[in-house]
């Protein structure tokens, strides 16, 4: 009865408290129901991070990520809170940028798609347009409710020994991971990712390396922040154990985006200490400076070197080159943006005049004269992946200026939300740029990582010697 009893509470409680701790004595709450809460939240935390799940073969890409499952809870759970509050919740700025942006892209949609329909185009090869459509728009809905549940889970625990314990126990289960993944390279764990093949790279529970970056600056972050509520020796035992966690990540991971975010995080942030009047200022930015000078000693060669034989030898760069130059293309012509559906068209319409622009390019400034965009080129006779190779600039060539507006609104409510916290700083600077490199639609632990802060820091973040209502 004690599961049943956790689950009645995180659906009653309401999201009026998620920007703050709810304010009932932590004595009062029953302790099996929120051990329940933390156990729940582990899975939460592993299903997060599971990104290449076998249903992707059923169902296509919305399955990569076993999130599509739980999707009924989550819909059961704001149905309670419906029937609790009379009215829907909507208390954070995130969750409130992310619905206007969901409507926004709503209506674009259908008017774009009317626009194409009116012309006689009904499909885009096999994909119908308005499927396309509505099924892209699941994804935003699956995002918010993720967001909305993550932050109920979040404030309802009301323990953060307990959330550290949570991230903890998924931290060290990643490791564990990792370690196997290196032991049975390039075999590791085929029956748990949607194909067979071999492949020689750190990838964990994702489908290729340079998805993995944001999972472990996220948990790692989290975890680092969370330690200060344990003992002071406890605390440092735990800082040395995610430090060596990452230490590791970072020499066995074979993911250029993530060591190019790596430097370009270091950057941002020397610049925002360089204010030497604060004592703290200093000793970060010696710290930030050492951190750059070892990333360019140890990885700087190795990394210049993958880039230009990628370069030469392969196509992953022009394909994303490519993809973005596209978007911008569409959006030059589409200001606003020509939504999830028609946007299979237009992808189309500008594939070959971003191929010309990419020779262009690469003959003035590397001398290449041809590059090799054959992977490029196979998106002209399939609708299946078709995309831009950015989360940003997908979703900028969704919604154009509008999508501009949101992620400036939601960098900004962020940033300032993050200040008192340089860990959380770092972590939230890392995920910024990485929405350059991959895709949103199912990296959950950067929404993860959005929803907590959105939670937990702010001017009315709970501070250690003034908590109320949480156990320590």
């Amino acid at each position: 009865m004690s599961r049943f009893t956790g689950l009645k509470e995180m659906m009653n409680v309401s999201l009026q408290s998620n920007h703050t701790i709810n304010e009932e004595p932590a004595e009062k709450q029953p302790g099996k129901g929120r051990y329940f809460l933390a156990f729940y939240l582990s899975i939460l935390l592993v299903l997060t991070v599971y990104q290449d799940f076998p249903l992707v073969n059923v169902i296509g890409e919305i399955g990569r990520s076993p999130i599509i499952l739980l999707l009924p809870l989550f819909v059961f759970c704001e149905i309670a809170m419906l029937a609790k509050n009379k009215r829907f919740m909507v208390v954070s700025k995130l969750q409130k940028y992310l619905f206007a942006f969901i409507v926004y892209l709503t209506f674009v949609t259908l008017g774009y798609i009317l626009v194409q329909f009116l012309q006689g185009s009904y499909n885009f090869w096999s994909e119908s347009l308005l499927g396309k459509g509505i099924k892209v728009l699941i994804y935003f809905a699956l995002i918010l409710l993720y967001i909305r549940h993550m932050q109920l889970v979040f404030t309802k625990i009301k323990s953060f020994k307990l959330l550290y314990a949570s991230f903890f126990a998924v931290l060290s289960l990643l490791l564990v991971i990792m370690i196997v993944e290196l032991v049975t390279l390039p075999n590791a764990f085929t029956a748990l990712h949607s194909g067979s093949n071999p492949y020689w790279r750190v990838r964990l529970l994702t489908s290729e390396s340079s998805t993995t970056g944001t999972i472990v600056v996220a948990y790692s972050s989290v975890l680092v922040y969370l330690s200060p509520y344990l003992k002071r020796f406890a605390m440092i035992l735990s800082n040395i154990y995610v430090a060596g966690f990452f230490l590791f990540y970072l020499s066995v991971t074979g993911s250029k985006g993530f060591l190019i975010v790596c430097l370009l995080t270091l950057i941002v942030t020397m610049i925002k200490f360089m204010d030497f009047r604060k004592k703290r200022n200093f000793i970060v930015l010696i710290g930030v400076i050492l951190a750059m000078y070892m990333f360019i000693v140890y990885f700087s060669a190795g990394l210049i070197s993958s880039f230009n034989n990628d370069i030469e030898n392969y196509t992953s760069s022009y394909t994303r080159m490519g993809t973005i130059i596209i978007a911008i293309m569409t959006v030059f012509h589409h200001p606003l943006g020509v939504g999830t559906g028609a946007y299979l068209m237009y992808f189309d319409n500008y594939l070959n005049d971003s191929i010309s622009f990419m020779s262009r390019f690469y003959y003035n400034i590397f001398g290449i004269s041809q590059i090799n965009a054959g992977e490029l080129l196979q998106y002209t006779g399939t609708a299946k992946n078709l995309g831009v190779k950015s989360g940003f600039f997908q979703w900028f060539m969704f919604g154009g200026i509008f999508s501009l507006v949101f992620f400036y609104l939601l960098a900004k409510n962020l940033i300032a939300k993050v200040k008192s916290s340089i860990i959380l700083f770092l972590a939230l600077i890392f995920m910024l740029f990485s929405l350059l490199f991959v895709a949103l639609e199912i990296k959950y632990e950067i929404w993860m990582l959005f929803a907590f802060i959105s939670s937990f820091l702010g001017k009315k973040e709970i501070k250690h010697s003034n908590m109320s209502g949480v156990s320590e």
